[in-house]
């Protein structure tokens, strides 16, 4: 025999008592103002928490796509090796399993001068036709190479700078910068350094302020000049189909070439940088959830409130024959929906926040009459966001358990009350 709505374990009966007490009124015994508190606390939280860990993984994701593009997976240092030579460890290279490609470069410090100004930058020469390789450049360097990247005597004049570091000098396209390097030559006066005017072909944006500022390429065979470095290469610039897998990819690359090459990857040069970013992770995700167990826990006060409103009537549902078990699987849905509805709003808003965090963060900067989000202070040209709809709906479950689980608390003393003695007292 079927079981009556009554007795059924979240039953229409049991539905309806607690629909009941969400709607009705503090005057009436509803839900007191704890209640609906702890519904709003709940809500910041979970959008607070998804707008956060979003930003981070932005944050992550920005930073680790600059250091990816404008660094090897894998660098191979060949300074000491003939060109021919590296040339041909480059082949063998190129052969190894997970290997993408194979490029040669150098890079120096170097001064730069314009326009009566002066800042230091780096110059990475390599190939014009590995331009194309490196994710930074988003067009593969189509503009510089349309103005002459690499073409004429020696390389040629024409080299491509960041975007921030042409603003410094004050430079456009078509416009002459010396460079001057840490390389001296003798001369009537003694020792003096070596310095050449080029020509700006084009400048390029990275996405990353800190790539921006200091990055000149340049084509290898002038760098090679420029450089003292006639024949010879300084590194070669190994990428891989994925990057988290450097360890395994160098042991084959070193099997291959006769562990005649020092390798270094990625993550051994920037290990400090990617430590502390996990690190932050873990302490921002720690520190926002635990501001929402403390929203939920308001869910005890507001229940145990209502609870204390309702006594009458539990009272009487238990007399006329509502199971324990009923009364607290009232107050839990009561509980539980004040929790739910609060992470369901919580994760729209702030899913909908980060869908338009472009269009938001440029009403601040012009709420704020400035820039809440310097691009020379941090290091990117723009607030950076990813979206984890794995994160989103974690952070809904984690709230929506964490509602159930402190319901717990004032719903089994409801349901340990004496409708006896509560009626007597009434």
């Amino acid at each position: 025999m079927s079981a009556t709505p009554s007795a059924t374990p979240f039953g229409k009966l049991e539905r309806t008592l607690a629909w009941r007490y969400l709607r009705a009124r503090r005057e009436h015994g509803g839900a007191s103002l704890i209640a609906v508190i702890s519904f709003i606390g709940i809500f910041f939280a979970v959008a607070a928490l998804i707008i956060t860990m979003s930003i981070m993984s932005g944050f992550r994701a920005t930073l680790l796509d600059a250091l990816l593009g404008g660094e090897p997976h894998i660098s191979a240092a060949v300074d000491g090796i003939p060109q021919d030579e590296a040339q041909a460890l480059a082949k063998v290279i190129s052969e190894t399993q997970d290997v993408v490609s194979v490029s040669p470069y150098i890079e120096q410090f170097v001064l730069l001068s314009a326009n009566g100004v002066r800042t230091g930058g780096v110059v990475r020469a390599v190939p014009p036709a590995d331009l194309k390789t490196m994710p930074i450049l988003k067009d593969g360097g189509a503009a510089a190479l349309a103005a002459g990247f690499g073409e004429g005597r020696n390389g040629g004049n024409v080299i491509m700078i960041g975007q921030y570091l042409a603003a410094n000098l004050g430079l456009q396209p078509g416009d002459s910068v010396e460079v001057v390097t840490s390389q001296m030559r003798s001369g009537p006066i003694g020792q003096t350094p070596i310095s050449k005017a080029y020509i700006v072909g084009d400048i390029f944006r990275t996405g990353s302020a800190q790539l921006d500022n200091v990055y000149v390429f340049m084509p290898m065979e002038q760098a090679q000049i420029l450089f003292q470095s006639k024949g010879r290469y300084q590194y070669l610039d190994i990428r891989v189909k994925n990057p988290d897998t450097t360890e395994i990819v160098m042991q084959r690359i070193a099997e291959a070439t006769g562990y005649s090459l020092l390798l270094r990857d990625w993550k051994t040069k920037n290990r400090t940088y990617l430590g502390a970013l996990q690190t932050e992770r873990v302490m921002v995700r720690l520190l926002v959830t635990i501001i929402m167990m403390i929203a939920t826990l308001n869910i005890i006060v507001g229940v145990v409130m209502l609870v204390k409103n309702k006594t009458r009537d539990v009272a009487i549902l238990r007399t006329i024959g509502l199971s324990r078990g009923g009364v607290l699987r009232v107050f839990l849905m009561v509980g539980t929906v004040l929790g739910s509805l609060g992470a369901l709003l919580g994760m729209v808003v702030g899913v909908l926040f980060i869908l338009n965090i472009g269009p938001i963060e440029a009403l601040i900067n012009l709420a704020i009459d400035g820039e809440v989000f310097p691009a020379e202070q941090y290091g990117l040209d723009h607030l950076p966001a990813v979206l984890d709809w794995g994160e989103v709906f974690s952070t809904g479950a984690y709230a929506l358990v964490m509602s159930m689980l402190v319901s717990l608390i004032p719903s089994i003393w409801a349901s340990s009350q004496d409708p006896v003695k509560a009626l007597r007292f009434e």
